[in-house]
This record gives C-alpha cells, sequence and structure tokens, in this order.
C-alpha cells in the first residue's frame, strides 16, 4: 500500500491561511480592532497609523477592556464571550462574535494589547510575536483597551508584497472609519497619520451633525431623510437629491444593524430607485440603515463579515427601494404640467424670415438654410401652461437627424431625444396597465414557436407570471420548446420572438441576485425600450405633436427608464456667450 497523500495542515500554517481570509490590508486590522471597541461599549476609540499602517496601527478605546485571566483566551482562535450555542449564530446583536481578529492580526504581526476592566486595579499586557504570546504582565492603564499592531505581515513577505502604497492603504483605512463614524455618531472618533491629527468627530446625539462633519455642511444641507417600517423592517437614512451626484458607487453605505456591508441587491434597489431621476453613468449618495430582528439575516457568511444573506432578500428589496422612491417623489420639485393647444396662427417661411433676418453675407439658397428654414418655417405655434400659472410659448421647429426633436421658447432651445422620450411614456402606460389589470393583449392564429437555452428556459419558468401581466402568454410544447400564443397589442408579431428573449437576458440578473419582485420592473423598462421609435427615423408633424402632447406629466429633469436624459435646454444667454454676444 502507497502511503497517503492527505496530511494535516501544521498550526503555524493553518493560523496564516485563515488570518489571510480575515486581514487583507492595514484597513482590514483597523476594522476589526475598532469593531471590538464598539462591542465593548466605547465612547471614545482612537486610530493611530505609521506609514500607512505599513509600520504600526494602534486603537485604543474606553471601553469595559478584559479582566487578566481573559486576556490569553483572546489571543487564540475561536475564543469569543458571545456565542455559546449554536442557536447564539442567529441572534448576534454584536460586530464579533467568531474569535478570530485578534488571533489572526497577532499571527501576521507584532502585537502588543495593553487593557484594564473596572474591576481591576491594575492592568495586563501582554506581546505577542507570529501568533505566539511571549510575555505576559501587570501594568498601570486606564480602563479600556490598547492595541498596538506592529510590522503586518512581516512573517508572510508575499503577501505584504501585494500592498498598495502608503497613500492607497493610509485611504482604505480612512475610508472603513468614515463608514464607523457615520453610523456611531454618540462615539467620538479621532484619526492620527504619522503623528497628524486627520479627522476628529466629537460624540453627538444627532445623525445629521455627525454627516456635516463628514460630508461638509453644503451636501449635507441637501440630504433628504427618510423612515418607513415594513413589518420586521425597519427602513432609515439619507438620500440626495438628483442634483447631488457621483461618478462612483462610494457614496453609497449600507448599514444592516449598525454592520457596513456590501450587499450588490440592495446597492442596485438603491440605484432603481433613482432610475428615473439620474443619468446612467451617476450614483447617488445614499447612507441606508435597515434595522431588523437578527433571526432575519445571517451575518455568518463571508469572513470579514462584510457580506450578509437575508432570509427574505425579495421583501428587504422591495422595502429600501419603495422608501427611497416614495421620497424621492415627495421631495423633487412638482411635476411641470405641460397642455398642448393649436395655435390658429400660421407663420409662413417668408413672415419668419422678415421676422428674423439673416445677414446678406449668407447665400438664401444654400443647402444647410434652406433646410433649416425649412424645420424652422413651417412649424405651428404651441402654447404651454405650467402650474406656477407661467405661460411659456412654445414652437415646434422640427426634427434633427431623424433623432432629436426641436422646440423653440423665449428663453432656450428645448432639445428632446424622441426614442427616451417616447421610451418614457410607453414605460409609464405599460406600468399602468399593469397596475389596473388591463394588460392591453392579442392572441395570435398561429402561434410562434420559440426554442430557448436552460438558462433561458429557467428564467422563464420563474417570470411565467411576469410576462402574462403585460400581456404574454407562452405554453412549453417540448423540450425547452415554447409556443407564444398571446402578446401584448404594442407589440409586432414579427418581433416577438426577439423581444422575449432580449427581456430574458435582461432578467437574468435579477434572478442571479435574487430580486424576483424586480424581475416586473425589467420587463417593462424592456418592453418600452423596444417598443419605442427609433433614433434616425424621420416623424411626420403629427407624430410629433402627439409625442410631445404625451410628454404633459413628467418633469424636465427626469430620464428615460434606463437613465438617460429626455431633456436638453440651451439656454438664449448660453447661445450669446458661445457667439461672443455678451
Amino acid at each position: 500500500m502507497g502511503k497517503g497523500k492527505i496530511e494535516i495542515l501544521p498550526e503555524a500554517i493553518a493560523q496564516k491561511i485563515a488570518a489571510g481570509e480575515v486581514i487583507e490590508r492595514p484597513a482590514s486590522v483597523v476594522k476589526e480592532l475598532v469593531e471590538n471597541a464598539i462591542d465593548a461599549g466605547s465612547t471614545e476609540i482612537v486610530v493611530q497609523l505609521q506609514s500607512g499602517g505599513l509600520q504600526l496601527i494602534r486603537v485604543v478605546d474606553n471601553g469595559e477592556g478584559m479582566v487578566p485571566e481573559d486576556v490569553p483566551l483572546a489571543l487564540q482562535r475561536f475564543a469569543t464571550s458571545k456565542i455559546r450555542q449554536p442557536e447564539d449564530l442567529y441572534a448576534i446583536q454584536t460586530m464579533g462574535f467568531r474569535g478570530e481578529a485578534l488571533p489572526s492580526i497577532a499571527s501576521v504581526s507584532q502585537l502588543i494589547l495593553k487593557t484594564r476592566h473596572a474591576s481591576s486595579k491594575v492592568g495586563t499586557k501582554v506581546l505577542c510575536e507570529g501568533g505566539q504570546i511571549t510575555h505576559i504582565s501587570d501594568i498601570g492603564c486606564p480602563v479600556g483597551t490598547e492595541v498596538e499592531v506592529h510590522q503586518l505581515f512581516y512573517n508572510f513577505p508575499v503577501r505584504r508584497k501585494f500592498l498598495k502604497s502608503i497613500r492607497t492603504e493610509l485611504r482604505y483605512s480612512l475610508l472603513l472609519f468614515h463608514r464607523f463614524s457615520l453610523a456611531y455618531p454618540s462615539i467620538t472618533f479621532r484619526f492620527y497619520h504619522d503623528g497628524r491629527k486627520l479627522e476628529e468627530y466629537l460624540k453627538s446625539e444627532s445623525f445629521m451633525f455627525r454627516i456635516e462633519a463628514i460630508l461638509g455642511k453644503e451636501i449635507s444641507e441637501q440630504l433628504k431623510p427618510f423612515q418607513s417600517e415594513d413589518g420586521d423592517y425597519v427602513i432609515e437614512g439619507f438620500v440626495s437629491p438628483p442634483t447631488v451626484v457621483r461618478g462612483d458607487r462610494e457614496g453609497i453605505s449600507i448599514y444592516v444593524n449598525r454592520r457596513y456591508i456590501r450587499d450588490r441587491i440592495l446597492s442596485k434597489a438603491i440605484i432603481e430607485a433613482y432610475r428615473h431621476f439620474l443619468p446612467t453613468d451617476k450614483y447617488p449618495l445614499a447612507i441606508l440603515f435597515i434595522h431588523l430582528p437578527p433571526s432575519l439575516v445571517d451575518v455568518n457568511i463571508h469572513p470579514t463579515k462584510a457580506e450578509v444573506k437575508f432570509k427574505d432578500p425579495e421583501k428587504v428589496y422591495q422595502a429600501v427601494f419603495s422608501a427611497i422612491r416614495r421620497t424621492l417623489e415627495e421631495t423633487s420639485p412638482p411635476v411641470q404640467k405641460i397642455s398642448f393647444e393649436r395655435s390658429t396662427e400660421k407663420i409662413p417661411l417668408r413672415e419668419y424670415q422678415e421676422r428674423f433676418p439673416f445677414r446678406q453675407s449668407f447665400k438664401p439658397n444654400a443647402p444647410l438654410l434652406n433646410e433649416a428654414f425649412n424645420l424652422l418655417g413651417v412649424r405651428e405655434g404651441k402654447e404651454i401652461e405650467w402650474e406656477s400659472s407661467q405661460e411659456v410659448s412654445y414652437r415646434l421647429l422640427g426634427q434633427l437627424w431623424g433623432t432629436y426633436i426641436l422646440c423653440e421658447t423665449p428663453q432656450a432651445l428645448v432639445i428632446i431625444d424622441q426614442h427616451a422620450a417616447h421610451e418614457r411614456i410607453l414605460f409609464e402606460k405599460f406600468k399602468r396597465h399593469y397596475e389596473e389589470k388591463s394588460p392591453p393583449s392579442k392572441p395570435l392564429l398561429v402561434p410562434i414557436l420559440m426554442e430557448l437555452s436552460l438558462e433561458e428556459e429557467l428564467l422563464l419558468d420563474t417570470t411565467r407570471e411576469a410576462f402574462e401581466s403585460i400581456g404574454f402568454e407562452i405554453e412549453p410544447v417540448g423540450e425547452r420548446l415554447y409556443a407564444i400564443r398571446s402578446i401584448p397589442s404594442f407589440v409586432e408579431q414579427r418581433e416577438a420572438e426577439r423581444q422575449v428573449k432580449e427581456m430574458l437576458e435582461e432578467l437574468s440578473f435579477f434572478q442571479k441576485g435574487g430580486e424576483g419582485t424586480a424581475a416586473l420592473q425589467s420587463l417593462l423598462i424592456s418592453l418600452a425600450c423596444h417598443s419605442a421609435v427609433r433614433a434616425n427615423l424621420p416623424l411626420k408633424r403629427e407624430e410629433i405633436e402627439a409625442l410631445l402632447a404625451d410628454l404633459y406629466p413628467f418633469n424636465p429633469s427626469l430620464t428615460c427608464p434606463h437613465g438617460r436624459p429626455i431633456f436638453f435646454f440651451l439656454s438664449f444667454g448660453e447661445m450669446n456667450r458661445r457667439f461672443k454676444r455678451s
């Protein structure tokens, strides 16, 4: 018999592997130590770094501290005061609970810990190198805990080589520091780097005061608070108006029971709530707090506890989406209602030229000028009545490049993306049909046969109800073979199969993320997009007028369902500046 290949890893290697799961960089150490300080009931936490944390990380708190007997145990793996029985894993109220932080940090650094409990007259000091305790002694120190981490990854050079520059590592730690500071305004936080105080946030009972300290007064004054309750879920926080945006998602902070997390589902819920308010390449500022019973969320699925698993992810998604969308709709400027009335006055080309004469240096018969005259001179006048009772005259000028609709006002040139505008109109119409449970559907005399891949089949099986709710009737007739028997009345029969497959492709994102409640939203958006008039499509005057008339309920600051702007305004003053007239 040959010798077996499987061996038990030596303890030193096992500890380094475990440490690698928890400690990625100096910011990981800051995170674990600050979490311990919060769990200890601290009201003041100080973070000190040298060389971005590569040389030294020191975290000092005034929490309850440890009694001497607990100090050596705290440096052993899986030693914890938070868990006693398996059921405790589903009733976790603390930031840490697995007893991995201190042992993992100690195994890849030179660690010094000083601590004193209020019941002890003297404190305890312990020295640990590479995971091995080398010295324990009494020491005079205040109540609380101080942890110094020297030379992180000194015994793990491969991992140390993967660290970034001092500035980059400092930025990671500061980002974490800000996230903790946002969630716990009742704690004073201070941050030092190379002996210089970079941040100080004094304790306060006001979240807004802490937000102002971190984000600045200008931004904090624009944030909109919100709160919503849905059974066991309490959703609250602050969101930015559409005028305050970022180019990345770093402005989104999500907390579950005060624990900062990264969650794709919740991030998507926030971004989806802004879908009609922001362009696709812009992101909001959002600080989201979700409070729910610990039994409804599993925080033990990720080594660093940066991700969680909800018992009912769809319900959480919908609760977050609804709370933020409702806040945006309530706090956005009132929708400007537009009513188009046909003017009896028609302005002939000659009169238009007389009213707006051109310099003689331009040749009137030039093709470009003639095309402009055709666009500008033969359209009928319009009147727009705003809810503010301010009347603004609009003149429909025409269509540019078969893509943009041009309208003139006394103050601006209004450019409308015909596809984005029609897409938004159709989306609202389809949504209304769904809410009224009256999807316009037409049966097909000859069903359309459609072959699906395995992934498409699984998606269709789980979203059949959503398809039916918008007017599609699709039935299986064989192995991965389906028959489309009815389609929405506004869908062309020859386009039906392609649209179904494109909608299934878009749905794949939601289903993989467990966002079943967003399936219908995705279907409506996709259907609106594929049914809307395209770019590079010349429209008749009557078609343009009908499109503009359908736009009246929409705020000019809104976007199409995919997030692209519908309107663009070029003011008279801007035109003058461009032509050096002012």
